[in-house]
């Protein structure tokens, strides 16, 4: 009977094995085929489910093959659904990390794939699926689609800012929090360079992948106006949520000695200086506050950006000084179209209080002479802010936000022929 049954049981792993084969062997004909295009039938699936039950019993290969087309049907799967991307894809990419793990120890023949092409071919999946999701307000789940895209390639610290942005944005801070703490530690601070120059043909402002691309490019006169920019850095940016997070969760200490430590490290960024003026500021320490100001004021005399910067975190505290910064930024560059807007906007902060005064005004004589000295005084206000956005919508004559603006002064201050023309220039929502 002994012999019986083990002759028994070497048949039926015999078999077995025979089944795995014919299924891989079915499965590779069918991925060979869908390769192209990432799109799989329904017996694909169908062979899927019929392999997994004998892999227990299955060689490293025939189990490294197994998850990869495991993996490769669930990309398929998900670009059929870009927004079931998050439930599909962390899946796609756990087996894809079995194939890698497994050939470890023996032959690599899908390794090489994975991670050179397959897995940045994935990375571009989730940034579309989480494009997708942003339009929908979906900041959460995008966010965990960006984490997904840092795992897959740990050198592009930007995934993790992404993510850490959308968290912010779908209020879930203690995964914002954890992912600022992580960029702090790495020291990421986004900073890239822009090589850009005028496509000749058709007048556009085109990017390249790096300089020597845009020196051919213009070499070769298809291009001109070559230019190589430098983005500003996210440091300050990074810090300062550390430093507000843990503000809002009502660990203030722990706010001030992040925003401390990172002014240590780096005494010389101005926006570290402004992100921590703007924590004194929440926390209502005026003293320490102005004396944030005044520093970076005087680190920077020449600097456009900072005093507006300076003019945006004083304007709710301290509007006059917020109005002395943007005069400033001004006076170093009177075509600093935010500083027109700002300074602009700064005008109008009392207008609320004063229509709610008119509002509240009844008929008699005494509210019909404080109506008119309230009316003159909010058109003194439109009057004051106008030449701001006047000058704004010139040097940016499509911006919506500016048109709005004016269309709205206009037409408090019976400026008819100037309204109809704002009004005319406004795109339908």
């Amino acid at each position: 009977m002994k012999v019986t049954y083990v002759i028994a049981a070497a048949l039926m792993l015999s078999l077995n094995a025979y089944a795995q084969k014919d299924e891989l062997k079915a499965l590779k004909k069918l991925n060979d085929k869908g390769a192209a295009t990432q799109t799989y039938t329904p017996e694909f699936k169908t062979l899927l489910d019929k392999a997994e039950p004998l892999m227990a019993n299955a060689t490293n290969e025939q189990k490294a093959d197994f998850y990869f087309y495991k993996a490769q049907y669930a990309i398929g799967e998900a670009k059929k659904n870009p927004a079931g991307a998050l439930t599909i894809l962390p899946a796609a990419i756990e087996d894809y990390n079995k194939v890698v793990e497994i050939e470890k120890a023996g032959k690599q023949n899908r390794t090489k794939e994975i991670q050179e092409q397959i897995f940045p071919a994935v990375k571009d999946q989730l940034l579309n699926a989480a494009a997708t999701i942003v339009n929908e307000k979906k900041f959460k789940e995008a966010g965990q689609l960006y984490d997904l895209a840092y795992k897959l390639d740990t050198k592009d610290a930007s995934m993790l800012y992404n993510s850490a942005a959308m968290a912010v944005n779908g209020q879930d801070y203690d995964t914002a929090l954890r992912n600022y703490l992580e960029l702090d530690k790495i020291g990421f601070t986004g900073v890239t360079t822009l090589y850009s120059a005028k496509n000749k043909s058709n007048g556009q402002v085109e990017t390249f992948p790096n300089k020597a691309t845009m020196d051919i490019s213009v070499k070769n006169g298809l291009y001109s106006d070559p230019k190589v920019e430098t983005t500003p850095s996210l440091r300050g940016d990074i810090v300062k949520n550390i430093a507000l997070i843990y503000s809002q969760k009502g660990e203030i200490e722990k706010a001030k000695e992040a925003m401390s430590n990172a002014r240590k490290a780096n005494p010389e960024d101005s926006s570290l200086i402004i992100a921590e003026a703007e924590l004194y500021l929440k926390t209502k320490d005026m003293a320490r506050y102005k004396e944030l100001i005044a520093e970076a004021a005087a680190k920077n005399p020449n600097d456009a950006m900072l005093f507006y910067n300076l003019g945006v975190v004083s304007t709710e505290a301290d509007p006059a000084g917020a109005e002395a910064y943007y005069k400033k930024a001004l006076a170093i560059n009177p075509d600093y179209i935010d500083a027109l807007v700002g300074i602009g906007g700064l005008q109008l902060t009392s207008e609320k209080q004063i229509v709610d005064e008119m509002n509240k005004l009844g008929t008699s004589a005494k509210d019909n002479a404080r109506y008119e000295v309230l009316k003159k005084k909010k058109d003194g206000l439109y009057n004051n802010a106008l030449p701001y956005f006047e000058k704004a919508h010139k040097l940016k004559p499509d911006d919506q936000y500016i048109i709005s603006v004016l269309a709205s002064l206009y037409q408090a201050l019976e400026k008819n022929t100037e309204y109809k023309a704002m009004k005319a220039k406004q795109k339908k929502a």
